[in-house]
C-alpha cells in the first residue's frame, strides 16, 4: 500500500506546488454536504462561507492534525458566524476570516479578494517595470534588481554578489547553468567571498535552493527537511485517488496524524559540483520567507557561512505546500498549506523564528553594502 501511496503522492504534489496565477485554477469548494441542514440554508452568503471556511482549515492545515487543536479552532466558529450576520462586504469578510486565523495567517495560510488580488498583482507589475530591465547599478548594488537572479563579481574587493530574487528558472537562464557559470568565474577569478542577498525572496520552488546549497555543503553529509504530509478533503478535490488513500489512512488508524515523507535520495552516480571553499554571507530581511527560509535554514543547521541583516518573518521550521481555494458563495480566494517542514536540527525544532549572526540595518542599502565590503571583502594593502 505504502508504494501505491508515494505514487499518489507524487502526482499529487507535482502539480499543487505550483502558486495559482489564474482566478481560475483556484478550487472551489464544495458546499454539497451542507445543503441538508436546514440551519446553514438560512445563512447568508458570508456565514455560508465561514461555515466552509472553518471545516475546510480544521481538515486540512497539518497544524490541526491534533484532535485538541481542532477542537480549540472550531470553538470560535459559532462567534464566527454570529459575527458575519452583520458583514456588509466581501472586504470586512476577508478580514474576519484573517482575524480568526490569528498566529497562522502569512503567505501560505492567506485569504484575499478578487479585488486585492487584482491590486496585488497591478503593484507588482508597476514595481517590475520601475525596476528596468537595464544593467544593475554597481554603485547602488543591494536595491532590488528586476531578474530572478543576477551576480556581480567586484575583484578588488574579492566578492561576489549574487543577488537572488525569486527560486524559479529564469525562461532563457536556468537556475543550473547560472550557477555552473557564476561558480566557474568565481573560481577563474579566485573569489573569496560569496554574499547571498535573499532580502527580497519570498520563495518559490526550493529545488533551486537545493541547486545552490550543493555547491556548499557535501551532498553526503547533508541533514534533509523532514517532510510530514496531511492528507484532507481539498487534497483530494486535487486529486480524486487521494480521497481513498486518505480513507486507507484513516481506517489504518491514522486519522490524528500527519504521513511522513521520505527523504531524498542521492541518484547513482549522481557528481556534486566541486565545493566553495571560500566564505559565504547570506544577508536576510523582512522579505525572505518560504523557500529561501529553509536555504537560510539549512546554512544554519549545517554551520554554512554567516547570516546577516534582521529577524525572519519565518519559523526555520514551519508549514508550506499550499493548496489554492475559493469560497463558492462569495468568491473570496484563499491558500492554505498541507505539509509541515521540520528543520534539520531537531533540537531547534520549535524556535520561532531565525535570528541573524549579525544584525545590521537592510533600509540603507548603501551602508549595508559599505559594511559588507569592509567586514567580509579582500584586506588591500596600500
Amino acid at each position: 500500500m505504502k508504494e501505491k501511496l508515494l505514487s499518489v503522492l507524487m502526482g499529487l504534489l507535482t502539480s499543487s506546488t505550483v502558486v495559482a496565477q489564474d482566478v481560475n485554477s483556484f478550487k472551489e469548494l464544495s458546499d454539497s454536504a451542507y445543503k441538508g441542514d436546514a440551519v446553514y440554508m438560512t445563512y447568508n452568503k458570508y456565514q455560508k462561507d465561514a461555515v466552509l471556511f472553518m471545516d475546510m482549515v480544521a481538515d486540512t492545515h497539518p497544524y490541526y492534525i491534533k484532535a485538541e487543536r481542532r477542537a480549540a479552532w472550531l470553538e470560535q466558529k459559532p462567534t464566527l458566524i454570529e459575527q458575519c450576520q452583520s458583514v456588509k462586504s466581501d472586504e470586512d469578510f476577508a478580514d474576519a476570516l484573517i482575524n480568526v486565523l490569528g498566529p497562522l495567517h502569512d503567505k501560505h495560510t492567506d485569504v484575499t479578494t478578487v479585488r486585492r488580488l487584482q491590486e496585488q498583482r497591478t503593484a507588482a507589475r508597476q514595481d517590475a517595470l520601475a525596476l528596468g530591465a537595464g544593467d544593475i547599478d554597481r554603485e547602488h548594488i543591494m536595491r532590488p534588481h528586476a531578474s530572478n537572479y543576477d551576480y556581480q563579481l567586484f575583484p578588488d574587493q574579492s566578492i561576489c554578489y549574487l543577488q537572488f530574487n525569486k527560486c524559479t528558472d529564469a525562461a532563457n537562464f536556468p537556475f543550473p547553468n547560472f550557477l555552473n557559470q557564476m561558480f566557474g568565474e568565481m573560481e577563474a577569478g579566485n573569489i573569496r567571498t560569496l554574499v547571498v542577498d535573499v532580502q527580497y525572496n519570498n520563495g518559490g520552488s526550493s529545488r533551486l535552493c537545493d541547486q545552490l546549497f550543493m555547491y556548499l555543503f557535501p551532498l553526503g553529509k547533508t541533514r534533509f527537511f523532514t517532510q510530514y504530509l496531511r492528507f484532507s478533503d481539498l487534497m483530494a478535490a486535487y486529486n480524486p485517488r487521494i480521497a481513498e488513500q486518505k480513507n486507507n489512512w484513516e481506517r489504518d488508524g491514522h486519522k490524528d496524524e500527519l504521513y511522513q515523507m521520505p527523504e531524498p535520495k542521492i541518484p547513482d552516480g549522481f557528481q556534486q559540483p566541486r565545493l566553495y571553499e571560500g566564505q559565504v554571507v547570506f544577508v536576510m530581511g523582512k522579505r525572505t520567507f518560504s523557500s529561501a527560509g529553509m536555504l537560510l535554514t539549512n546554512a544554519r543547521d549545517h554551520h554554512v557561512g554567516t547570516i546577516i541583516g534582521s529577524n525572519s518573518t519565518f519559523s526555520p521550521s514551519h508549514y508550506g505546500e499550499v493548496l489554492p481555494f475559493r469560497l463558492p458563495n462569495t468568491n473570496l480566494l484563499g491558500s492554505i498549506p498541507c505539509k509541515y517542514f521540520a528543520r534539520p536540527d531537531a533540537a531547534t525544532a520549535d524556535e520561532p523564528i531565525l535570528r541573524p549572526d549579525v544584525e545590521i540595518d537592510l533600509d540603507n542599502k548603501d551602508a549595508a553594502w559599505r559594511y559588507i565590503i569592509e567586514q567580509y571583502g579582500a584586506k588591500i594593502e596600500l
